[in-house]
């Protein structure tokens, strides 16, 4: 694909944004609306194979879900046999970027308001029966006006079809954030988004996530299964107990044990958490 050309008449193609091993993504220009567009297509075409299964779910599932904190899907559609999805511009950078330049974590009401905004956004994902399973702080934009949002739905499943295997048998996820029943190959319910979502938290007061992202898949594993991480208290003595305690109980082993719905959001630190942090702009989807 080129800079100039159109996608079913109506988007024209500006300049690429990213590349991943499922697709590609581009700036584009809606001609009929008159406002720039993120379109996402796939590398190859056809349509019957898994990754075009999830390309379909995740169009699906961002046309489903209609939140401030999650990416807005516009429009989606086949060009030369190629499908495509057309979202909202975001401009900003992930967390996986602002994490690059804070290797000793942000400042614990930065953290906190971040996980503030991706726990209302999952909230919302959750009361229309979505799971995400793949929460990481790659998949958190933050926009240049302080805003989050959640990004990329490709693996989400609805509640009630959260099989925690792929075809292949291997489990969905990114393993430093993947919560114990991932690993096991169980059912993942909306519990396990929120063990990442602790991952989350955790690698943005520290720095990391609990456990060492460079470890092999097994070593992970065992931690995840079978260990409990070090306190934040003891990363960073500035860290409120109160902080400490909600992300172990986001941490816990067991999905019953980990806090439901707004209790992921409680009393997490003093002031407004909900903050929103301003940062130099990029564009992406």
């Amino acid at each position: 694909m080129r800079a100039g050309d159109r996608f079913a008449d109506r988007y024209r193609l500006d300049s690429p944004l990213g590349q991943g091993g499922m697709g590609e993504v581009w700036k584009a220009y809606d001609v009929e609306l008159g406002r720039a567009v993120a379109l996402k297509t796939m590398l190859t075409g056809g349509t019957t194979d898994g990754p075009v299964r999830r390309f379909r779910r995740e169009a699906a599932i961002g046309a489903r879900l209609q939140h401030p904190g999650i990416t807005v899907v516009h429009d989606v559609g086949v060009h030369e046999n190629r499908l495509f999805i057309v979202m909202e511009l975001l401009v900003g950078e992930d967390l996986a970027h602002v994490l690059a330049r804070s290797p000793d974590g942000l400042a614990v009401a930065e953290a906190v308001g971040l996980t503030w905004q991706a726990a209302e956004a999952l909230e919302a994902a959750h009361a229309r029966e979505v799971v995400h399973r793949d929460l990481k702080p790659a998949n958190l934009f933050l926009q240049a006006d302080g805003r989050l949002k959640i990004c990329d739905f490709g693996i989400a499943r609805t509640a009630e079809a959260t099989a925690g295997l792929t075809v292949t048998g291997r489990p969905f996820g990114t393993p430093p954030y993947m919560a114990p029943e991932q690993w096991r190959g169980e059912r993942a319910g909306t519990a396990c988004d929120l063990y990442a979502l602790g991952c989350v938290l955790y690698a943005l007061v520290t720095g990391a996530p609990p456990f060492p992202a460079a470890e092999q898949a097994w070593a992970l594993m065992r931690r995840h299964l079978d260990e409990m991480p070090p306190g934040l208290r003891s990363a960073r003595a500035d860290v409120p107990y109160e902080l400490a305690e909600l992300t172990a109980s986001l941490l816990a082993k067991s999905p019953a044990a980990r806090p439901p719905g707004r209790g992921s959001r409680g009393r997490a630190a003093e002031g407004d958490p909900a903050r929103p942090v301003r940062r130099d702009a990029r564009c992406h989807a």
